[in-house]
């Protein structure tokens, strides 16, 4: 019988150590609810061996080291009670990730530059299994007007034979709807002291993800980041704010967004410090907007970026 395509399982759960080898997510718990999942099995480069020889032809090549890597979409919900965790947390925990639970209050996840927490993910495509451990990744965010906001995961993890399963039967009752991406649901942004209509917005956390290829050494690591985004706003007028001023003179400001009004189904967004590239204009319906590209930048450290659930 064929495999499908769209018969795809995805569960992740927390390592207690890196590669501790024994944590396995369970169907019950740690499934994931997700809107695309996109497995690359062996992902690396094989060795050159580059031999000389008295005609033309390939050289046969040596495997090299090779890591599983997945890329997954979910929606951009919340658990639906103030101080406790959304069921996505997990997986921007092992991005790099901070997590600080105030029960009945907020959750708040901020970007944090060492010791950061990994995961095992077990993605099940029709009858392959593909195991992930030691696993670390980085997180784009979209919240586009008349669409729902994701979080896109890419996850990179050691690799473990491919082994032939049963589709889990997994719980995804913890992953509440979403809530679309409109007036009633969702603020203007607060962006550089204007509050101003949007209809797109986009960060990449842009985590420098590797695998290092040590003799003896082999392991996934966050060695870096270079969050950045777009924006595209109701042009305000330069009488208003002129975004093109404040791009010429390097200047800089606070950008939030939230999304959700009621107690439970908030979340936000939040960058103290961002710097814009020149704004261009564009069209949407007959409304001049503003295509604005902008970086995050720490002011303290680590606190470029906090992303709240309350």
């Amino acid at each position: 019988m064929s495999m499908r395509t769209n018969r795809r399982a995805m569960l992740f759960a927390l390592e207690s150590d890196y590669n501790d080898g024994t944590t396995t997510p369970a169907a019950a718990t740690d499934a994931i609810l997700t809107r695309e999942i996109t497995v690359t099995p062996l992902s690396g480069n094989d060795i050159e061996r580059n031999f000389v020889r008295p005609y033309y032809g390939n050289s046969p090549r040596a495997p090299g080291e090779k890591h599983v890597q997945v890329e997954v979409e979910v929606e951009l919900n919340t658990s639906g009670t103030a101080g406790t965790a959304p069921p996505w947390g997990k997986m921007l925990r092992c991005c790099g990730f901070s997590e600080v639970i105030q029960d009945t209050i907020d959750v708040t996840y901020a970007p944090v530059s060492e010791n950061e927490d990994s995961g095992v993910f077990f993605a099940h495509v029709d009858g392959n299994l593909h195991k992930g451990r030691g696993v670390h990744g980085t997180a784009a965010f979209t919240v586009n007007a008349e669409n729902m906001p994701v979080i896109r995961f890419t996850l990179r993890g050691l690799i473990s034979p491919v082994t032939q399963e049963a589709l889990p039967s997994v719980t995804l009752s913890q992953w509440r709807d979403a809530l679309a991406v409109n007036t009633m649901n969702t603020e203007p942004l607060n962006f550089m002291g204007a509050t101003v209509p949007f209809n797109q917005f986009s960060l990449d956390m842009s985590g420098e993800v590797v695998h290092r290829k040590l003799v003896g050494s082999n392991d996934i690591q966050i060695t870096g980041r270079a969050p950045s985004g777009q924006l595209t706003i109701e042009d305000p007028g330069v009488s208003t704010k002129n975004y093109f001023e404040i791009s010429q003179n390097a200047g800089t400001g606070a950008l939030t967004l939230t999304h959700g009004k009621t107690a439970g189904e908030i979340i936000e967004i939040a960058m103290p410090k961002v710097g814009i590239e020149s704004p261009t204009y564009s069209d949407q319906d007959g409304t001049q907007m503003l295509s604005i590209n902008y970086r995050p930048e720490p002011i303290d450290g680590n606190d470029e970026v906090t992303i709240v659930t309350k």
